[in-house]
């Protein structure tokens, strides 16, 4: 049966993903990054094999992009603090997460996922020989799981999802996906939900093992990391309080912006940061345009000088990198991105004790609507809301400290599911333990 599928798969799909792909990087500067990155790649893993010792062993893990790094991360922490000596190789689908991830200390080699191609995914792991590779969430390639599988790599999944709309496990999937899925030895759901559908695709319950979600142990092991940094403090006067808005769109500011205007004429002490998901200066500059039109001075990060402490009370981040600090230093936040695609990292203000909002679409996060059920977070749907909203945290104490209370509890209620995973993995795999001797 699998030689059918196998046949019908690289017949009829991969030809018109390959096709997708290389007209999509005419288009989308994105995709032609990726694919001038995955140029003479292949000659480039074949070096890096060259000078690495073949005695060590390797872990190769896969993620699509930024948050499915973030869910491997303390995976692969917990492995290089139970044995320094494994090699760590990572590989990324997009160019956005193979540039997010930058000189990390525990990557010994970075790359990108070839396309899905029979020859290509066995000469990826050919030259790489990992000893066991490790997708995190949802990026299964066919191929490549059978190539994998045909050379006797152990192939897992952690924090993976299966969503109640997805196609991976209806119509004709619901025959093609049990001869992909099949040679997975373990599958980590993050929910009884996720677990009950990967049945369809996965049915073998014992390796099937719910452990929860490895992005609620990213978050709190970089927030400890971030309480023990100095607290950004970008104002001179720190009386008051402070609103971060994090990883916002121009949809998110079409109604955001107006609401902080008329909070900021109505609370004297309350002080502003905008941050937005992406730099380009024309989005910067119409930020600027809409807060001095309305009558209030703006500055930009890179113009506060040496002592980064403005006077004015709005200032707008043009760097990257500093969010989670910023959430440090804030008493209540508002994650972007939900008046468009979906919400961003709603776990990251969470984890610092800010009440959170957020516009109607973040049905995407399951924690964005865990929060709201546990009223830590609250949906805004237009101005109006969000100046309403706002202005009882911001006049209430007692309601913006409790809801900032259940926000942080809400994520140490969820850690765990590195230690679960790790548990297996030892328990399974002898080589995790294995040291090198020379």
């Amino acid at each position: 049966m699998q030689i059918f599928w196998s046949l019908a798969y690289n017949v009829l799909i991969v030809p018109v993903l390959y096709l997708g792909f290389y007209l999509g990087s005419v288009f989308d500067p994105k995709i032609k990054q990726g694919r001038k990155g995955r140029s003479g790649q292949f000659q480039r893993m074949k070096k890096w094999n060259a000078d690495q010792n073949s005695d060590k062993v390797r872990i190769l893990f896969h993620c699509t992009s930024v948050g499915e790094w973030l869910q491997a991360v303390p995976v692969i922490e917990k492995l290089k603090s139970h044995n320094s000596e494994l090699l760590i190789i990572v590989s990324f689908f997009s160019s956005s997460g193979f540039d997010y991830v930058k000189g990390h200390p525990l990557i010994d080699l970075k790359v990108y996922l070839p396309l899905d191609t029979a020859v290509q995914a066995r000469k990826f792991f050919h030259i790489l020989k990992p000893h066991l590779w490790i997708i995190s969430k949802f990026d299964v390639w066919p191929n490549h799981l059978w190539a994998a599988s045909g050379l006797n790599i152990p192939t897992i999944m952690i924090a993976a999802t299966l969503s109640s709309t997805s196609r991976r496990y209806k119509g004709i999937n619901r025959w093609f996906g049990p001869q992909v899925y099949k040679h997975f030895q373990y599958i980590f759901p993050i929910a009884d939900d996720d677990s009950q559908r990967f049945m369809h695709l996965f049915p073998y319950p014992d390796k099937l093992l719910v452990a929860g979600d490895t992005r609620f142990d990213s978050v709190f092991s970089k927030g400890e990391k971030v309480k023990i940094e100095r607290p950004i403090n970008l104002f001179k006067d720190n009386n008051g309080l402070t609103l971060i808005a994090g990883s916002i769109w121009p949809s998110d500011e079409k109604y955001l912006l107006p609401a902080l205007i008329e909070l900021l004429q109505e609370h004297p002490y309350l002080k502003v940061v905008l941050v937005p998901h992406e730099l380009k200066e024309s989005h910067l500059t119409d930020i600027e345009k809409k807060i001095k039109n309305a009558g209030w001075e703006i500055m930009r990060y890179t113009q506060l000088g040496a002592n980064k402490a403005s006077i004015q009370r709005v200032i707008l981040m043009d760097t990257i990198g500093m969010l989670a600090g910023l959430y440090r230093s804030a008493d209540l936040a508002y994650v972007g991105g939900s008046f468009s695609t979906g919400v961003h990292n709603v776990m990251e203000p969470a984890i610092f004790s800010n009440p959170v909002l957020f516009g109607p679409n973040h049905r995407n996060s399951l924690e964005a609507i865990h929060l709201v059920q546990l009223e830590a977070a609250f949906e805004v749907r237009n101005k109006e809301e969000m100046i309403s909203r706002f202005e009882l945290l911001i006049t209430n104490s007692d309601i913006r400290r409790l809801a900032g209370h259940k926000a942080e509890q809400y994520i140490h209620d969820h850690l765990g599911a590195t230690d679960q995973i790790f548990k297996v993995l030892k328990e399974s795999y002898d080589f995790i333990s294995q040291h090198y001797t020379n």
